[in-house]
């Protein structure tokens, strides 16, 4: 009961603050210059619509060379090439759509794949795709795992780990993690995860959402503590709640209000999050979670290393590596599959 009240008090917080906070933030936040961003590779997924759609823009216009990763190629490339068309002859811009469906574990390998035989580094991974079902039923991939933590969490988290060594090959490298205030509603029930458990609880899609993104959370949380015991110090972990934002999660109508932020404002808490020299004088173990432009408070199963080291290991024996092994031969820069 404790939980559910605290959940509801920072989802009420974000409601009644957030328009006010952010129209202040988003007047005194530094613009991004052209050219700021020149060289660095920036991988965002989910990138055709929405805060992705911003984000992506965003960075590809302050220089940097950006990948955008989704399902719809076709659109991307049109979008990639409006895009261009906006530059002046004077500017080049760096952008490449790479097909990836987070659905999908043979696509997020694939994509991985295709990266790393580039050869190129990797400074910024925006996790930014993700997914809220608004049904009555659970739904589930042809692997058998509930879609939302398929896309939001599973299929992340297989992402990141993958491209890992391409963001150790640079000098310094972040991984952003879209998260939720949603979070806050989430619990710890990996057994949920799959086809064919028990559920403890009736089911709802938005419970789901919030758990899935608790536990993105909570593995960058622990991959982040990890990273550091092994001396990397060189990637920093964020994950930014970008504000309850008007977007295709909620195509349908619902759930809309006057309160919400357009995605281009969203996009600007992730952009921030991004590139922003303050986020690295606000973090610990290389970790921090971000709102509104500023630190934010996390749930307490997000705050207890113990459980999120548990969140680690299940994710990690899903995907069917060693929760142990996996992390140390990457590090190690051996060969790994």
């Amino acid at each position: 009961m404790m939980m559910m009240i605290k959940a509801m008090w920072e989802t009420a917080k974000e409601i009644t603050l957030q328009r006010i906070v952010m129209s202040y933030q988003l007047r005194s936040a530094a613009l991004l210059v052209p050219n700021q961003l020149d060289g660095l590779y920036v991988i965002v997924t989910g990138s055709t619509s929405g805060i992705g759609y911003y984000t992506a823009r965003e960075l590809a216009f302050a220089g940097a060379r950006v990948i955008m990763a989704c399902r719809r190629v076709d659109e991307a490339e049109k979008i990639a090439e409006s895009w261009k068309e906006d530059t002046d002859d004077s500017k080049t811009l760096h952008v490449e759509v790479m097909e990836l469906d987070l659905l999908s574990p043979s696509s997020v390998r694939q994509f991985a794949a295709e990266w790393d035989q580039s050869g190129k580094p990797l400074h910024i991974l925006i996790n930014n795709a993700g997914i809220l079902l608004l049904g009555e039923s659970r739904q589930f991939t042809e692997d058998g795992i509930e879609k939302h933590i398929q896309v939001n969490h599973i299929g992340t988290s297989l992402l990141t780990l993958l491209l890992l060594p391409s963001m150790l090959k640079a000098n310094s490298a972040r991984i952003v993690n879209v998260n939720s205030v949603g979070h806050h509603w989430g619990t710890v029930e990996p057994k949920s995860w799959k086809m064919g458990a028990k559920e403890e609880r009736k089911f709802s899609n938005m419970m789901s959402y919030g758990s899935s993104k608790l536990a993105q959370l909570m593995f960058l949380k622990a991959l982040s503590t990890k990273l550091i015991s092994m001396g990397r110090t060189s990637v920093l972990c964020v994950a930014v709640h970008p504000g309850i934002v008007e977007s295709n999660l909620l195509s349908d109508g619902r759930m809309r209000g006057f309160w919400m932020l357009d995605p281009s404002e969203g996009a600007r808490n992730v952009v921030f999050c991004s590139v922003g020299a303050d986020v690295l004088r606000n973090t610990t173990e290389n970790f921090a979670y971000y709102s509104q432009c500023k630190p934010g408070r996390m749930s307490s199963l997000a705050d207890d290393p113990k459980e999120c080291l548990r969140v680690w290991d299940e994710t990690l024996r899903t995907l069917g590596f060693s929760p142990n092994g996996y992390l140390s031969e990457i590090v190690a820069n051996r060969s790994f599959s």
